[in-house]
């Protein structure tokens, strides 16, 4: 089996438990906060990734790039809040939209921080999956006002995370990677439930198990996707979790899905195998089996961008 073919497989089966993570948090409903159940995902995320790396035990913590990997969890903690604005100050279905726009933005970042070449074909594919996206979302986009733009912009995060999920495994393991990308938001989530008030979480016992399995899992299978394959390969297939709730309406709920809505599964199809469709060059290694980087990830050992992550964080 191919690389590339694994990572596809991995993004599938992240797509399948993330549209059921979202199912199961629509059946919660609003009765538990969002930061409750960011620190329950956060929480088993660390387990997770302890439970993984069992073999080598505290290792898992060894880094040469931690000021990075901080950033990284800092990334999705900051990305966690601005979705929940967004949902909180617009239409259900324009956050939604514009929550896919990470797409574009992992294209963009593969570039100009991994130094990958991204096709024609890869910039198509993620046009047409979002195009895909905005069909079965169905966005209005009435009374264009500031949280669009604070939606549009902090979705950057999300892409953000997504590449350096990439970059960060030249040197360190999955396990690594995800034990930090849980750690920073567990630390910061737990000051923000304390002043918002510990709620009773006696409605959702039920649903505590997959919170804890669905989040967690589904997020370790991205990160390994994006060892094995081209970041913006991988974007497109971010959308198929709208495809396998549709399918999921018409299995569980017996909810045949309009027409605008299979136009748009067919093209979230059509621009992962579009974004499949070219492979880019190996990376070159040389006679002591050193690997020869593309420009963006040269500036990454160099110093450069390992220098502002550095003082981002004020280490």
């Amino acid at each position: 089996m191919s690389n590339q073919r694994l990572a596809i497989q991995l993004m599938i089966g992240q797509g399948v438990l993330f549209a059921a993570e979202t199912a199961v948090i629509h059946q919660i409903g609003s009765e538990v906060s969002l930061i409750l159940l960011a620190l329950i995902r956060a929480a088993a995320g660390l387990g997770l990734a302890l439970l993984l790396a069992r073999g080598v035990g505290l290792a898992v913590l060894r880094t040469r790039q931690l000021p990075l990997q901080l950033l990284r969890g800092g990334i999705g903690a900051l990305y966690l809040w601005v979705m929940i604005y967004s949902f909180a100050h617009l239409p259900f279905a324009d956050a939604t939209a514009i929550s896919y726009t990470q797409v574009a933005y992992i294209a963009v970042f593969s570039v100009l921080i991994l130094g990958e070449r991204v096709t024609r074909l890869q910039w198509t594919g993620a046009a047409v999956g979002f195009i895909g996206a905005l069909l079965i979302a169905k966005p209005d986009f009435a009374g264009w006002h500031g949280a669009y733009l604070v939606a549009l912009l902090g979705t950057s995060l999300n892409g953000l995370g997504f590449v350096l999920n990439r970059y960060l495994q030249e040197e360190d393991t999955p396990a690594t990677t995800m034990f930090y990308a849980n750690l920073v938001p567990v630390i910061v989530n737990i000051p923000a439930l304390i002043l918002m008030g510990i709620p009773s979480i006696s409605s959702m016992n039920l649903w505590i198990p997959a919170i804890f399995l669905l989040g967690p899992v589904g997020m370790y299978l991205g990160i390994g996707a994006v060892k094995h394959a081209n970041a913006a390969t991988l974007g497109p297939y971010t959308l198929l979790r709208l495809i396998i709730g549709v399918v999921g309406g018409v299995v569980i709920f017996h909810e045949l899905p309009d027409i605008f809505s299979t136009c748009g599964a067919a093209l979230i199809v059509a621009g992962c195998v579009l974004s499949s469709g070219t492979t880019p060059a190996p990376r070159r290694t040389d006679k002591a089996g050193s690997v020869h980087l593309p420009a963006g990830q040269r500036a990454f050992e160099s110093g450069e961008i390992h220098c502002w992550a550095t003082t981002a964080l004020g280490a």
